[in-house]
């Protein structure tokens, strides 16, 4: 992606090619985020059509994809505030899923998973928690992740280094502890 800049779709069949291209990756980087398919699905379609209604203003941006990468992630933190604000309960899991068994299943593993992975990066600060996000589950380049949060390199690394030495100290004390009950 950062060796070749990608500019933003000018026209209807550009923005198709962009979303074939990028959907299930920005998908999954909702998901992470919200911890509901659906509401992720909703915000990168949201994000989408607010990127073509304005490409004639962000035609001037290089790098589209990390560009769509962090209004998907403001998105998500505009949603979370929303349903800070409005009370909403928090996730635990037991959010209406699909009535297809397949589908069902599906969902049940993944908000699962969600919960495992958000549980375990509560637990490091969120500046380090949101580097592994974008590392690991979203799989993007230490030098993407920079562009995405406009900080130098060096400091993703080593929030990166101190998140995962953070969480495999963590890991390690609950192996002990379970250990010890056994």
């Amino acid at each position: 992606m950062t060796e070749n800049p990608e500019k933003f779709p000018q026209t209807l069949p550009d923005l198709g090619e962009f979303v074939k291209k990028n959907q299930n990756k920005l998908v999954r980087h909702a998901f992470f985020r919200l911890g509901n398919r659906e509401e992720a699905e909703d915000v990168v379609q949201e994000v989408m059509i607010r990127m073509y209604q304005e490409k004639e203003r962000k035609q001037h941006i290089e790098q589209a994809t990390s560009y769509v990468f962090r209004m998907v992630f403001n998105s998500c933190l505009d949603r979370l505030r929303k349903k800070t604000r409005n009370n909403f309960e928090p996730l635990n899991g037991r959010e209406t899923l699909r009535s297809d068994e397949s589908n069902r299943e599906t969902e049940i593993i993944a908000t699962e998973e969600f919960l495992r992975i958000d549980h375990l990066l509560n637990s490091i600060p969120s500046e380090q928690a949101e580097v592994l996000r974008l590392r690991i589950i979203d799989e993007m380049s230490f030098v993407e992740i920079a562009e995405i949060m406009k900080l130098p390199v060096t400091t993703i690394k080593s929030r990166f280094s101190y998140g995962i030495t953070k969480l495999r100290n963590k890991l390690t004390c609950q192996k002990e502890v379970k250990n010890e009950l056994h």
